[in-house]
């Protein structure tokens, strides 16, 4: 069996691996994911339903869109695609490690993205910062089949153009892509003129198009504290993000490695597409600092961070193998049994049916909703029809099956919310976060036209008394 074989073969039983690993359940998604979900599901079964009102979803909409029509209400469907294409971008960053003479990086850097919890965690809820990496990968394969065999306006220039369109709709660090390909070709012209000039235009119109397409990116939250996500490198994404003495040195650490490499290895850098990309997403993510950006601190340590690490330094040739390269090994043992560790933490919580804070709020209002079908379909009655306001309406309405929409807007009157709600039967919300806080106190004064149905550390579960409405 050659090396190809062998290394593909390798690849299929970690795809198998990790499906074993994901959560079965239509719980536990981004919420970007689960709007382009619905808009596929909806448009293949051919059924009106509220995820219109949603707002426009990230172009993964566009991916999935078979899903919609073979595998319709298939969140899993949705998983093992993207699970494949990982498995895809991995096996090509392995190749571009190997053309630029990284052959210890590329088995390094490729192995441990494989088994990082924050990678399966990443797959498993559908996050965007997984997508946008594969197409990172994605797009330095094609900038680099393109400058071997240029053809202005063929397959390899509008593809390029495409994929920066989707990466920045897909998060504000999408937008690292699109400059690294206008820098590489504004300061690339070997080519000639006319290449560069096709790219930094159509380029920047995609760019530009990308952005304003997903002007807010309203899915993502900003402003996070970053040294939880970023201890995600080391940890993955805990069920519950509570900052403590641990998280706040893992994330240091993995902050003060970020900003090393970064200042290290400035010059090669901004010599290939693939490290630039990975760059200026790590400084463009730290607006939002969630989860995505931690993964992409990972993908940045692992792919611009190990040729650094495993350079040959002159004042350690004369110790021996060991001193030159035993303490990375040992390191990298330590480093693979603690995302393994992790990873076995993860199946069983997955395998329990373990959730976040959120998803078991979600979860209970899908269980009051069965139990409302449930009854009235043994009563031989027509079940009520419920319409939900959440504060999460893509990930409520897969859960529930039921309509769901945004929260209402705050009214300058609490009286002037009822006519807002008019038709919802469930309000679900985080009564005291800052933005919800204008919202919490004009249904507070609504009296027993709201009475609260489930108190939750995730949040609330308003039922909104349909005979009081006017």
């Amino acid at each position: 069996m050659n090396q190809k074989l062998q290394g593909t073969f390798l690849l299929a039983l970690w795809v198998i691996a990790v499906f074993f690993l994901f959560r079965h359940t239509s719980l536990a998604l981004d919420e970007g994911a689960a709007k382009a979900l619905l808009l596929d599901w909806s448009i293949g079964d051919q059924v009106a339903s509220s995820v219109v009102t949603l707002g426009l979803p990230d172009l993964r909409v566009l991916t999935w869109i078979p899903l919609g029509f073979l595998w319709p209400g298939q969140v899993i469907a949705a998983k093992v695609m993207t699970l494949v294409l990982f498995a895809h971008a991995i096996y090509l960053l392995y190749l571009w490690h190997i053309a630029n003479k990284q052959e210890e990086t590329a088995l390094l850097a490729c192995g441990l993205a494989l088994i990082a919890p924050l990678t399966i965690q990443q797959i498993d809820q559908l996050n965007p910062g997984v997508m946008l990496f594969i197409t990172m990968v994605y797009g330095a394969y094609l900038d680099r089949a393109y400058r071997s065999a240029p053809r202005l306006f063929g397959g390899n220039f509008f593809a390029q153009l495409l994929l920066i369109l989707f990466a920045t709709s897909l998060h504000p660090m999408g937008v690292a892509y699109g400059l690294a390909v206008l820098y590489g070709w504004y300061k690339e012209s070997s080519l000639g003129k006319l290449h560069q000039r096709s790219f930094l235009v159509g380029s920047f119109i995609a760019l530009l198009m990308g952005v304003l397409l997903r002007w807010g990116w309203r899915e993502i939250s900003f402003g996070l504290n970053p040294f939880p996500a970023a201890a995600g490198v080391f940890l993955g994404h805990p069920l519950d993000v509570v900052l403590n003495l641990k998280m706040a040195l893992l994330g240091l650490i993995a902050i003060l490695l970020a900003v090393l490499f970064l200042i290290s290895e400035r010059k090669v850098i901004v010599t290939n597409q693939l490290s630039l990309s990975l760059s200026l997403a790590l400084v463009i993510g730290v607006v939002s600092s969630d989860y995505n950006w931690g993964f992409m601190v990972l993908m940045f340590i692992l792919n611009v961070g190990f040729p650094w690490i495993l350079k040959p330094r002159e004042a350690l040739l004369q110790y021996g193998f060991f001193v030159q390269r035993g303490w990375l090994w040992i390191l990298l043992l330590i480093i693979g049994t603690t995302f393994l560790h992790t990873d076995r933490n993860q199946y069983y919580l997955s395998k329990g049916n373990v959730l976040s804070n959120q998803d078991q709020l979600i979860q209970t209002l899908s269980d009051d909703v069965d139990l409302i079908r449930k009854v009235s379909d043994e009563n031989s009655v027509r079940a009520p029809k419920i319409r939900v306001a959440s504060q999460w309406p893509a990930r409520t309405m897969i859960a529930c099956r039921c309509d769901v929409l945004p929260l209402p807007p705050v009214t300058a009157k609490p009286e002037q919310e009822l006519a807002l709600i008019k038709g919802i039967t469930h309000i679900v919300f985080v009564p005291n976060e800052n933005k919800n806080l204008g919202l919490t106190q004009n249904l507070s004064m609504l009296g027993d036209r709201i009475e609260t149905v489930s108190l939750q550390p995730g949040g609330v579960i308003l039922h909104v008394k349909q005979s009081d409405q006017k």
